[in-house]
């Protein structure tokens, strides 16, 4: 890949985000975009991770002490 290609895929990203954005726009205009997109996904995680279950490895209530 090359430096035009790279450039091409990365407003192609952000057009699909902000189809306000077109060739004309400014290298900051795509990347103000990129950030944006950067912060919401990370932000997504966040809340992902938050509402996930601890993995329990097994149920401790049932057993006695010596039992696996």
């Amino acid at each position: 890949m090359n430096q035009t290609q790279f450039v091409a895929e990365c407003y192609a990203v952000a057009w699909a985000s902000n189809p306000d954005l077109n060739d004309t726009s400014s290298f900051q205009d795509v990347l103000k975009e990129l950030t944006s997109i950067k912060d919401k996904a990370l932000r997504m995680d966040i809340l992902v991770s938050t509402f996930q279950p601890e993995p329990e490895l097994f149920p401790i209530k049932d057993r006695r002490q010596g039992q696996l």
